[in-house]
């Protein structure tokens, strides 16, 4: 029966009292004295007064008296009237209080001692302890009662009261197992309360503490499913001598000792038996149950006390099986009994039953891994989970676990139903042997710490993806998907789960988010770690419903991961060996199966017409991306690799788009096209090491364009420096002119390429690229630039460009300091590899572009017949130049006379003549600022010539524009005539022209 709770405990050890006794009213005499008086004080008024009204006082004296007389015997009644009504009252209150303190008794009656139906029909917790059996219950009777009533009865009530006080009815009838307990009577009747007995006897007495001792029939075939074996301290011995079976009984009588017991002395027996009288039950047994009807018996004591009619306590055969199976399971997830002792060392993975399934189905991902003693250990984790913890030292077995689950796994279900991702951050050893299963979407190991980060990281995207496919299916979890979907539940198994978060602290929270949604989107995490307390956080571990903890060596890892220190007492040298809690509280320990070469090789064959998994992360970029490549990827999404000029739905050109790359992008599970828009994201630098590849971005970029617009659309700033300053002057010009423009320059090196310039050409040269970058967007002219350090430019020139594409850079925080993502460098990559907006990149392979045009430089040739001065830094080797290419040469000094020119020399200086060789004054700065009227006489007639530097270009041209910068070397010089602006020639030595005519070149 099932006690009631009670709201407040009645004081049940606190006696009652007996309402006191209202007593004898008696009734009141007659009042003789106040009859008499009146009368006499009437004749004295008489006599004295002689009035015979007085007598009438005589009269009156009498009827109050009467009267009086009859009022108290009326107030008597009512007195009595309300005294009975107040002791009803009170005994009413006792009676009430009687009921409430038998309630409390009876229900602290059977909280002591359940009743076995209570026991079956609620699967009660076994109340195990060692020692001897407690009073077992044969059935609900009277039983004197602990609540006392003081007082004496004077009527029946009461009387009756005090029985009923005395005795509580429907009260627990104990027996004392080891006075022994016969059950005779209807002999189905009598083997149920028998049953009743045993299962109480096993409910107390716990597994290996308790020794059954069964008759071999099949009434008692339940018993033996029981976590009881044949040795314990403690013995239960059932006799069935109804049993036809001709099994043996043992006709021993009962030890009805009751003393004390020594710790070498046997232990004494407790002794339930069945037969179909009382003459047949083996002699001594203390209480005997007689039953006639389901509700009707009668227990007799061998005391000799008198029977007591009691309805017994019954348990159905069926019943009794199931509790016993139940208990079975508990005892074993308990570790009770031989403390694993009865565990095999050693289990193989093909010799386990296999619960029967539906491959095809996705509600269920149950598989055997181990032994649990009663069976195989199954675990599911979509039903148990959704997701596992795993405990376990170096060397408890604790890979070969994870392993034998995964093979279980394949074998039972294909790789549309299940898939696998592993993290092993020991190498990936573990994992070697099921890497080839097609389940298997990839083995993350600790030896490329870029491919675990990116693995874990496209976990995100998986998410999203499932919700994806979810929601398109109306589904709210995975289990009601139509089977044409494919979507197979993923299992994460991270081996050394600490090891991964200490690399990668941050991948803590992309575990969290799988934890708290993956149940419903069929994602599930095995995390194994050797002490996964600390170290997985607890918004994971409050959805790890499995745990599993083998051999760990401190008391407090095991409590933490199975609330149990059973895993803590394993000992070292049986590996595998563990305790589970499948999510139900319960620890169970069970050996680990191991996955031989037959089971590995099953499972291999069970799968071997399967498709692979769908793998949720790709691989890494390519070291090298071809052009073709970019196709591809466009063409998935939609796109051309060289988006230009494409119209749009409004009949408006949309901006040019280049692709000039791959983009990885695994949180969103995909590889994107690296595209530049000039128009919106502005000039393209590119920044990295040496060797990192940035003339081939700028390449790249060139050839994107190039594909487009043709090949005069990109214009390369390369070669000498006189032809870097050329271009980019005469692009400044064309610009500000409105001429044609091209549509990229591309600049490489843009840190270094003027540093070794003079002074001022150098800033002339930044001037004019910070120009064109401010200039160049309103007329469509973009620059690609590259650099190996944005502090080599100045800030004015870095603020310029929009976007940045970062290559390798040799430090992390060289990275950091160009703009990039710290946590994307590597130190070891290839050329072309980098980041582009905040995600690796590989920049796509392409051919230089081919210069826009040829530099070429005019050669100085002398003409016959005019004169030229010339200011060099060497006079005297520049004068043997100019006199081997033919001139006449007059050197000119600080101080000397020029009047006195060589002998033969024509006509005055400064004045062609019809001479057939040229004249040629030649002097160094300080020599034509001494002959100062001879440099003023020839700027207006001659041609000037300058071979040296600026100090020689002062001394006679006054422009004080910069003049075309000259190549390293002294092959080049400026020449100028008159009303002409400066050019750069090539200097001797130089071949005379014969005829007199005048070249393009000449002067």
């Amino acid at each position: 029966m099932r006690s009631l709770d009670l709201p407040e405990r009645p004081p049940v050890d606190l006696p009652l009292a007996l309402p006191a006794s209202p007593g004898d009213h008696e009734r009141p005499g007659f009042p003789l004295l106040a009859v008499l008086a009146p009368v006499a004080g009437a004749l004295a008024l008489w006599a004295i007064t002689g009035s015979p009204f007085t007598l009438v006082f005589a009269v009156l004296g009498p009827v109050v008296a009467i009267a009086s007389m009859l009022d108290a015997r009326r107030q008597g009644r009512t007195r009595r009237r309300r005294a009975a009504a107040e002791r009803a009252r009170l005994l009413d209150e006792l009676r009430s209080e009687i009921d409430a303190r038998h309630a409390f008794e009876r229900q602290a009656a059977w909280r002591r001692s359940p009743s076995p139906a209570v026991l079956v029909e609620h699967r009660t917790p076994p109340s195990w302890q060692p020692g001897p059996l407690p009073a077992i219950v044969v059935g609900s009777g009277a039983a004197l009662s602990a609540v006392r009533v003081d007082g004496t009865p004077v009527d029946t009530d009461e009387r009756q009261l005090l029985v009923r006080a005395a005795s509580l009815d429907h009260a627990p009838v104990l027996a004392d197992p080891y006075g022994g307990v016969g059950f005779v009577g209807v002999l189905p009747l009598a083997r149920a309360a028998a049953r009743a007995a045993v299962v109480q006897c096993a409910h107390y007495g716990i597994p290996g503490g308790l020794a059954l001792e069964l008759p071999r029939s099949t009434h008692w075939e339940w018993a033996a499913r029981l976590p009881h074996t044949e040795t314990g301290i403690e013995r239960l011995r059932v006799l069935d001598r109804a049993d036809g079976s001709g099994s043996p009984v043992d006709d021993t009588g009962v030890t009805t000792s009751t003393g004390p017991r020594s710790s070498g002395a046997p232990a004494r027996a407790a002794v339930i038996a069945v037969a179909a009288d009382a003459a047949s039950l083996p002699p001594g047994l203390q209480t005997i149950v007689r039953i006639d009807a389901p509700g009707s018996a009668l227990v007799r004591r061998l005391d000799g006390t008198a029977p007591v009619p009691l309805v017994p306590a019954l348990t159905g055969a069926a019943d009794a099986r199931s509790w016993a199976e139940a208990t079975t399971l508990v005892a074993a997830r308990a570790g009770v009994a031989t403390g694993g002792a009865g565990l095999p060392a050693r289990v193989v993975l093909g010799d386990l039953e296999q619960p029967v399934v539906d491959a095809t189905s996705r509600a269920s991902l149950a598989v055997a891994v181990g032994t649990a003693g009663v069976g195989p250990l199954v675990i599911d984790l979509a039903q148990h989970g959704p997701h596992a913890l795993v405990a376990g030292t170096t060397g408890s077995g604790k890979s070969e676990f994870l392993l034998a689950w995964l093979t279980g796994l394949a074998r039972t279900y294909p790789p549309d139903r299940v898939a696998f991702l592993l993290v092993d951050f020991k190498g990936g050893a573990a994992f070697e042997p099921i890497r080839r299963l097609p389940h298997v979407t990839g083995v993350v190991t600790d030896l490329d710490e870029a491919e675990a980060e990116r693995a874990v990281l496209s976990l995100r995207a998986e998410l999203r993806h499932r919700e994806r496919v979810l929601a398109r299916a109306g589904a709210r979890d995975i289990r009601f998907l139509d089977a044409h979907i494919e979507l197979a539940r993923l299992v994460i198994v991270v081996d050394e789960f600490q090891a991964m978060i200490e690399r990668f602290p941050d991948l803590g929270a992309v575990i969290a988010d799988i934890a708290a949604r993956g149940r419903s989107l069929g994602l599930h995490l095995v995390l194994a770690a050797q002490r996964p307390n600390g170290v997985v956080r607890e918004q994971v571990t409050a959805n790890c419903a499995i745990r599993v903890s083998l051999r760990v060596m401190q008391r407090a890892d095991s409590l933490a991961v199975v609330g149990s220190e059973l895993a803590a007492e394993i000992s070292p040298g049986i590996p595998g060996r563990g305790v589970v809690d499948r999510g139900d509280g319960c620890p169970v320990q069970f050996q680990s199966a191991i996955a031989d070469a037959d089971a590995l090789a099953a499972a291999r064959v069970a799968s071997a017409a399967a498709t692979r998994a769908r793998r949720p992360w790709l691989d890494p970029l390519p070291s090298r991306v071809e052009r073709a490549d970019l196709a591809s990827v466009a063409r998935s999404a939609g796109v051309a690799p060289d988006v230009v000029g494409v119209s749009g739905p409004d009949g408006a050109d949309r901006p040019d788009v280049f692709a000039i790359g791959l983009v990885d992008e695994p949180e969103h599970q995909r590889r994107s096209l690296a595209t530049w828009t000039p128009v919106a994201d502005g000039h393209l630098l590119v920044l990295g090491a040496p060797g990192s590849g940035r003339t081939g971005a700028l390449a790249a970029a060139a050839s994107a364009v190039t594909a487009v617009h043709g090949t005069g659309s990109v214009l390369v700033v390369h070669g000498a420096r006189s032809a870097v300053w050329d271009a980019l002057h005469g692009l400044l010009e064309a610009l500000r002119s409105g001429a044609e423009v091209p549509r990229l320059v591309v600049i490489d090196d843009l840190d270094v390429r003027f540093r070794s310039w003079p002074d001022d050409y150098r800033l002339g040269a930044l001037d004019a690229v910070e120009a064109l970058l401010r200039e160049g967007r309103a007329r469509g002219l973009w620059v690609a630039a590259a650099a190996s350090q944005p502090l080599g430019l100045g800030s004015g020139l870095r603020d310029a460009f929009g976007v940045r594409l970062l290559l390798h850079h040799a430090t992390r925080s060289d990275l950091v300091q160009s703009g990039g993502v710290g946590g994307l460098w590597r130190p070891d990559v290839p050329p072309g590899a980098g980041q582009w907006r905040g995600h690796p990149v590989q920049v796509v392979v392409a051919e230089p572009p081919a210069p826009a045009g040829s530099h070429e430089i005019a050669r100085l040739e002398l003409r016959a017949g005019h004169v030229y001065a010339v200011a060099a830094a060497a006079p005297g080797a520049a004068a043997a130049a100019l006199r081997s290419a033919g001139g006449v040469v007059i050197p000119i000094a600080s101080g000397a006379d020029v009047a006195a020119r060589a002998s033969g020399e024509p006509g005055e200086p400064g004045e062609p003549g019809e001479h057939s060789r040229a004249t040629v004054y030649v002097g160094d700065a300080d020599a034509w600022a001494a002959n100062w009227a001879l440099a003023a006489r020839l700027r207006e007639a001659a041609v000037i010539v300058v071979h040296g530097g600026a100090h020689e270009y002062r001394a006679l041209i006054r422009d004080r524009t910069l003049p075309p910068l000259l190549d390293d070397g002294n092959d080049q010089c400026w020449a100028v005539r008159s009303g002409t602006p400066v050019g750069r020639y090539s200097w001797p030595p130089i071949a005379t022209t014969e005829s007199g005519g005048e070249s393009e070149h000449e002067h």
